[in-house]
């Protein structure tokens, strides 16, 4: 599961989320897949400085690129799919993409809030 946080930047002179960031871990995502689901956590809030790590492989993921499916309620997809084609111009192998960048306010008018708590349900049995 991708580290995830919120980047604040100043916005008209107020602080606000600017950046969804999901730094991911090596062979994380699946590009022969169409879409790439991540659990959607409470964010870390990075208010104090920005925890953008330039030196890693970032790439932006637009809005349109983003996916809900009402069989994963607690998941954003990434249609890696759209994305792929896009990242041909730029890119040549995606896997070597580090983070994925989410515009904070597109991300909050598609799930609304983001989640303040995390929940898993687990079963056992003897």
């Amino acid at each position: 599961m991708p580290k995830q946080y919120l980047d604040y930047q100043y916005v008209d002179g107020e602080l606000s989320p600017f950046y969804y960031v999901l730094k991911l871990f090596k062979g994380e995502v699946n590009w022969d897949k169409h879409v790439f689901y991540f659990d959607l956590f409470p964010p870390i809030k990075s208010e104090e400085y920005s925890e953008i790590d330039e030196s890693l492989i970032n790439y932006c993921v637009h809005a349109s690129e983003l996916i809900i499916n009402k069989d994963y309620p607690n998941k954003l997809g990434v249609n890696l799919k759209a994305l792929k084609k896009r990242l041909a111009f730029d890119i040549h192998d995606p896997s070597v993409i580090e983070q994925f960048f989410l515009y904070a306010p597109d991300v909050i008018s598609i799930v609304g809030e983001f989640p303040t708590e995390y929940k898993m349900g687990f079963m056992i049995t003897v």
